[in-house]
C-alpha cells in the first residue's frame, strides 16, 4: 500500500467506476433496509419528538424540522433521511480512504463490510431488534456523522497539521456530534489530546495555549448553546438535565442502607430510604450479584434502567412536589429538579459507597472495552483481551518500523476514542451494544490497514 500527500486529496476531484461501485453498495445496503422497514418508535423517541430538556437539540430539531415540512408523514421523513444520510456518509468515508491510502480494489470489499457491522450487529445484538437507520432515536444519524468527524481527525494526524482546515473542521464535527449525542462531549477532548501530542512532540507552545483556549470555548460555547436552545423550546435556560438522574442509579446499585446515615438533610435520607428498601426487596442492590466483574457488570445492567426509572425517579418526583410544590404537569421544570435531587444524592453518598462504586466502574469498563470489539461471550471476552493486545504489539511494530505509517497513528486514535468512549460512558449509564459500536469498525479497520503495512515491511526487507 503506498501513501499518498494529504495534500492531494481532495473530495472535488472526478469521479471514477469504483466510486459509483461504493456508492451503488451502500445504496441498496440503506435502500432495502428503507424500503423493507417501517420508523421504530421506542423508548426515548417521545423525548426527542417533544424536545424535552433531557435530550440533546439536533436530533429534536431535525424531527421538528420535518414534521413542519409534513405533519401526517415526518415520522417516515425522518428514516429517509437517516438512510440517504448513511449513504453519504459511508461512502464519503470509503472512497476518501481510498484516494489517502491508495487502496487496491480488493481492500475496499472487506472495508465496506466492516463499515456495515453496526448496521447489521445491532439489529441481532439489542433486545429490541432495532434498525438504526430506521429507528427514531439520535443513533439514527449520530453513526453517520461520526464518520466526518473521524475523517478529519485522521487527515489532521496524518498531516500533522496543528491548526490548519482538517484540524478546525474535526473541532467542529465534535461539538456537532456532541450536540446529537451527548456521551460524544469526548470527541472535543480526544481532538485536543491528538493535536495537543502533535503540538508537544512539535514543541509549538503556542499553538499549545490555542488549543487550550479552543477546548475551553468549545465547552462553554456548546453549554449555552444547549441552554438557549432549551430556552427556546421550554422557558428553561438549563443543560441538559438526563445526566445526574442516569448516574445516580450507579451509586445506589452500590448502597447499603447505613450508608444513608451520612445524609443530613433528613427528607432526602428519607428518599433514600424508600428507594434503598422497595429496590432491595427486589434485588436491585450489589449484593444480589453473582461474583466477578463480567457477571457484576451483567447484573448491573439489568438493574440500572429500573433503578433510574421506577424506584429513583418516582421517590425524587414525590420529594420535589412535596418540598418545592413542582406537579409533573410542569413536567420540564421537573425533571430539572429530580437532576438536582440526584445531584444531592450522589454528594452525599459517593464517600460511603467510593470502594464499591470503583469496582462496579471497572466491571462495566470491562464489559464496554469488549462491547467495542466483539459481543459478550466467555470465548469472546478472552479473543477481545487478545485482538487488543494484538493490536497495540502491531502498532508500535509499524510505528518503529515505518515513520510514515498511516496505518499506527489510526490505531491510536481509535484506542483513545474507545478509551474516551467507555471510560465516559460508565460514569452515566451502562455500556450497552448500541452505545458501544461507534468504534468497532474504525477498530477493525486499523487493523486492516495494520496488517497491511506490515506486509509492505515484510515485502520491502525481503528486496
Amino acid at each position: 500500500m503506498q501513501a499518498i500527500s494529504i495534500g492531494d486529496y481532495n473530495l472535488k476531484e472526478k469521479r471514477n467506476l469504483t466510486d459509483f461501485v461504493v456508492f451503488a453498495i451502500f445504496t441498496i445496503f440503506f435502500g432495502f433496509l428503507l424500503i423493507t422497514g417501517e420508523p421504530l418508535y421506542l423508548g426515548d423517541s417521545f423525548q426527542h419528538e417533544m424536545q424535552f430538556v433531557t435530550r440533546e437539540p439536533v436530533y429534536a430539531l431535525l424531527m421538528q424540522f420535518l414534521r413542519w415540512i409534513s405533519p401526517q408523514h415526518h415520522y417516515q421523513l425522518v428514516i429517509i433521511v437517516q438512510n440517504v444520510l448513511a449513504i453519504i456518509a459511508n461512502t464519503i468515508f470509503v472512497c476518501a480512504l481510498r484516494r489517502l491510502l491508495k487502496l487496491k480494489w480488493y481492500m475496499l470489499p472487506p472495508v465496506i463490510l466492516i463499515l456495515l457491522a453496526p448496521h447489521i450487529m445491532t439489529p441481532l445484538a439489542s433486545s429490541s431488534g432495532m434498525i438504526l437507520t430506521n429507528s427514531l432515536l439520535s443513533e439514527g444519524i449520530s453513526y453517520s456523522l461520526y464518520l466526518f468527524f473521524i475523517l478529519y481527525i485522521l487527515k489532521a494526524v496524518w498531516s500533522r497539521t496543528i491548526l490548519g482546515k482538517d484540524s478546525i473542521l474535526a473541532f467542529f464535527w465534535a461539538i456537532g456530534v456532541s450536540l446529537v449525542r451527548g456521551q460524544f462531549m469526548i470527541l472535543i477532548l480526544v481532538w485536543f489530546l491528538a493535536m495537543g501530542l502533535i503540538a508537544f512532540f512539535q514543541k509549538k507552545w503556542k499553538q499549545m495555549v490555542i488549543l487550550t483556549g479552543l477546548l475551553a470555548v468549545a465547552f462553554v460555547g456548546r453549554g449555552l448553546l444547549v441552554k438557549t436552545y432549551n430556552y427556546c423550546e421550554q422557558g428553561l435556560f438549563v443543560s441538559t438535565v438526563s445526566g445526574k438522574a442516569m448516574s445516580v442509579a450507579n451509586v445506589l446499585y452500590v448502597a447499603d442502607r447505613e450508608d444513608g446515615a451520612a445524609i443530613e438533610d433528613e427528607g432526602l435520607r428519607e428518599v433514600f430510604y424508600e428507594i434503598y428498601d422497595k429496590a432491595y426487596a427486589d434485588g436491585m442492590n450489589y449484593r444480589f450479584s453473582p461474583k466477578g466483574l463480567l457477571a457484576r457488570a451483567a447484573h448491573h445492567e439489568e438493574c440500572h434502567d429500573s433503578l433510574n426509572f421506577d424506584y429513583f425517579s418516582v421517590a425524587a418526583k414525590e420529594y420535589v412536589t412535596e418540598t418545592t410544590g413542582i406537579t409533573v404537569e410542569n413536567y420540564q421544570l421537573m425533571m430539572v429538579e429530580v437532576d438536582q435531587v440526584a445531584s444531592m444524592l450522589m454528594q452525599e453518598l459517593m464517600p460511603q459507597v467510593f470502594g464499591r462504586y470503583v469496582y462496579n466502574y471497572a466491571a462495566m469498563i470491562m464489559m464496554g472495552f469488549i462491547r467495542s470489539v466483539a459481543f459478550v461471550h466467555p470465548i469472546l471476552n478472552w479473543y477481545a483481551l487478545a485482538v487488543y493486545l494484538l493490536a497495540m504489539i502491531l502498532m508500535v511494530f509499524v510505528w518503529i518500523k515505518k515513520n510514515d505509517s498511516k496505518a499506527a497513528p489510526f490505531m491510536a486514535l481509535v484506542l483513545l476514542m474507545i478509551t474516551g468512549n467507555v471510560t465516559g460512558t460508565s460514569l452515566m449509564i451502562q455500556c450497552i451494544s448500541r452505545y458501544m459500536l461507534y468504534n468497532l469498525p474504525l477498530f477493525y479497520l486499523a487493523g486492516l490497514l495494520l496488517l497491511s503495512e506490515c506486509y509492505d515491511i515484510y515485502i520491502t526487507a525481503k528486496k
